[in-house]
């Protein structure tokens, strides 16, 4: 197919495809993850693909303010009316400074990439039934016609590899996936990092997690300024770079996704 031939479907796909098209594409000043709904969660929709898209901990930094508690009025030295005087008001006590939560280097847990192998084929595949039994919400699952608008230009997902660090939740995991996307009429591999929150259920079956609670949210969120996450976004974003430089149609439609992403977010905000 001719290279201009190529542009035009690219250009016009656009509309249709959404974000849900991109995968976690961090960069170290933010999150690509706060365009697409931030290091999005994988979930379906973090593309989440619903935990694809943004998720506390307790800051360390947080001094207590009450140390600046309010004094007794002085009393006059060896003053009789002292005890007509209003009585001091006491001197509050402090706060004790929150315990730091803990926070786990990245490793690589037994099962997660075949585990995000499998979710990636499904989804591609728009396999609904398959992706219900990888969630722990089946009915965060989007339907069939979603995840073919979503997919419909990814013939596939390729060199699954992931990075994972323990939560503050036992049997759970943040994940970083780092994977190349294979898409339609564009020969060179597009590089990506998608992120999960994946709990282990009773039975030891991995699930991702759709809805996360405030404090686990604020911790998910907060994992992206780590140093070792930081390294793993600069070496994705590297190799995103190198395969833009050598190949003009990928950069085309990438820098085409931005100006889609940019333009969306600049919409939600005026809306908002």
């Amino acid at each position: 197919m001719k290279l201009r031939y190529k542009k035009i479907i690219l250009l016009t796909s656009l509309s249709t495809m959404g974000i849900g098209l991109l995968t976690l594409s961090i960069s170290q000043t933010g999150s690509k993850s706060e365009v697409n709904n931030s290091v999005q969660v994988e979930s379906g929709n973090f593309e989440s693909d619903n935990v694809e898209d943004n998720i506390g901990y307790t800051d360390n930094d947080i001094q207590n303010e009450n140390n600046a508690a309010v004094r007794a009025l002085a009393a006059a030295s060896g003053s009789e009316e002292m005890a007509a005087s209003p009585s001091a008001t006491p001197t509050p006590s402090p706060s004790p400074t929150p315990t730091p939560l803990p926070v786990y280097s990245l490793e690589e847990v037994k099962g997660m990439d075949e585990f995000i192998e499998e979710f990636y084929v499904a989804k591609t595949a728009c396999d609904v039934d398959k992706l219900k039994t990888l969630y722990d919400d089946p009915s965060k699952v989007e339907t069939r016609e979603q995840l073919q608008s979503m997919v419909q230009y990814i013939e596939e997902y390729r060199n699954i590899k992931t990075y994972s660090k323990k939560s503050i939740e036992e049997g759970a995991y943040i994940v970083y996936a780092y994977h190349e996307i294979k898409f339609s009429s564009i020969n060179t591999l597009a590089p990506g990092l998608s992120k999960f929150y994946v709990k282990t259920d009773e039975n030891g079956n991995f699930k991702i997690v759709s809805e996360l609670s405030p404090e686990i949210e604020e911790y998910f969120n907060a994992r992206n300024e780590d140093k070792d996450v930081l390294e793993l976004i600069e070496m994705t974003n590297k190799k995103s770079e190198e395969a833009k430089a050598k190949d003009e149609d990928l950069m085309l439609f990438w820098n085409a996704l931005d100006e889609l992403a940019q333009k969306n977010e600049n919409q939600s905000k005026r809306n908002n």
